[in-house]
């Protein structure tokens, strides 16, 4: 059979920029068995590999023929093609006999509705060029990344697509790399809905976003997943580059708190809304900042500050209280400067592949020994490397390098392939004690402090969710 080809008795359409869905109507001459109804089954299973295999055409058909419907047709595979049934072998003839199976011509009309979207593109486009069949999905919207030989037959790729598709309401094709700092790339519709505005569901959380003005992708849902498994019951998450949510929400949701920030307006418009949507507002701070300035001023020691924890400041009032207003209240946080409301978090992740590795800077110095009452807190830290003989060593000397001190015990994870010669991967490690402490007396201040006993109150001490 011709699964993916041209169909037997059809010939090949020239190349169109247009959809004509006629040339798709194509008679088929088979032979096929007409064989009692109550004997399906046993003659599928006996003539495996004989019968005739097609994507959406059952093999098995009505006998229009007979009333009242005792038998069916079995049609055979296309090259069986006489009443003899030479091209089975003998056994298989023997058994057709002795079951009562009666070799007949019928004839099958195939139309457009039983192309996939993959023959109906081979058959159209021009002779030898690829069919660019793949795509991601991001609820009703199809992203392609088509190649310039395909761009003269995008509207035409985008509607088969569509057509063969019932889930896709939007096709979009990207028309450059993100060369932005929000981590959008450009995109244009090549078919269907120009309202990008959709909903995608993964980790148990659901997802509002406009793809025109947000990063998503579909294939980082694993990575998604394995980092929230990582977190202990009470652990706070402090997430600075934080998209949509698809690490805060699903954190939330499992009970976790959540120090969320990202630079795009339209992230943050749209972390409020899906922290709201699943109900997590009391465990969910936002703020749309830079990266850096975010965790600055999250750290950044409380007015009047006497050594004491800054959790002591509590989780806000609303959010302590629950409720509608406490959703409310969590979720909008993204006017005021960020505090450490939620108490010390325990991990800070960097979710910015390109550039993640730069942000890590920020981390030097970042923590004041007299008023950080908990163990340093673990990074995981996204990047890319084109080092194919040894991709974790490349991002963890990277990582050091930024640090300007060695990491002990660095892991570091692939993610997943994003072109030949080029993967994507996290780097995790507890900030080196050698580059956290603010100020010239920060490493002994940490000093006194693990001495007395204080490294366990961490960010389980107060979790009430």
């Amino acid at each position: 059979p011709q699964a993916l080809g041209t169909p037997r008795g059809a010939l090949r359409a020239r190349p169109m920029t247009a959809l004509d869905r006629a040339l798709f109507s194509i008679s088929l001459q088979l032979i096929a068995l007409r064989i009692p109804a109550r004997k399906c089954n046993a003659f599928m299973q006996a003539l495996q590999g004989h019968v005739l295999q097609r994507p959406k055409l059952k093999p098995i058909q009505p006998d229009g023929e007979q009333a009242p419907c005792t038998t069916r047709l079995l049609l055979l595979d296309e090259g069986i093609d006489d009443l003899q049934l030479t091209k089975l072998p003998d056994e298989l003839r023997d058994y057709v006999a002795a079951e009562g199976g009666e070799p007949v011509r019928h004839s099958v009309t195939i139309g457009y509705d039983k192309f996939s979207a993959e023959q109906v593109l081979r058959r159209l486009l021009p002779e030898g060029m690829e069919v660019p069949s793949a795509f991601e999905q991001v609820g009703h919207v199809a992203h392609m990344n088509l190649r310039e030989e395909h761009l003269p037959y995008k509207a035409l790729i985008g509607e088969v697509l569509l057509d063969k598709n019932p889930r896709l309401r939007s096709v979009v094709n990207k028309v450059d790399s993100i060369s932005n700092e929000f981590r959008v790339f450009p995109m244009e519709v090549i078919a269907g809905d120009e309202d990008l505005e959709t909903t995608v569901r993964e980790n148990g959380a659901t997802f509002a976003l406009d793809y025109r003005e947000v990063y998503w992708n579909s294939r980082l849902e694993r990575e998604h997943r394995r980092i929230v498994e990582l977190l202990r019951p009470g652990e706070v998450v402090c997430d600075m580059m934080a998209g949509i949510g698809p690490f805060a929400v699903p954190a939330a949701l499992k009970g976790n708190r959540v120090y969320a920030n990202d630079l795009n307006p339209q992230s943050a418009k749209w972390l409020r809304t899906n922290v709201l949507r699943n109900k997590v507002g009391p465990r969910v701070r936002v703020s749309n900042s830079d990266a850096r300035a975010f965790l600055r001023q999250l750290l950044a020691p409380p007015q009047g500050a006497t050594g004491e924890p800054a959790a002591a400041a509590g989780e806000p009032a609303a959010a302590a209280a629950g409720g509608a207003e406490a959703a409310t209240s969590a979720a909008e946080g993204a006017g005021e400067a960020p505090t450490l409301a939620f108490g010390p978090f325990s991990h800070i992740l960097m979710n910015l592949p390109a550039s993640a590795l730069e942000f890590l800077d920020a981390l030097v110095g970042a923590f004041d020994a007299e008023t950080w009452h908990a163990p340093l807190p673990r990074v995981h830290c996204y990047c890319f490397s084109k080092e194919t003989a040894a991709p974790e060593a490349d991002v963890i000397r990277r990582a050091e390098e930024v640090l300007g001190c060695s990491i002990p015990g660095a892991e570091a994870t692939v993610v997943r392939d994003v072109a030949p010669n080029k993967l994507m991967l996290c780097v995790s490690f507890v900030v080196p004690e050698a580059v956290a402490w603010r100020g010239e007396g920060g490493a002994a201040a940490a000093s006194v402090r693990d001495g007395g006993g204080e490294g366990g109150e961490g960010g389980e001490g107060d979790e009430g969710d």
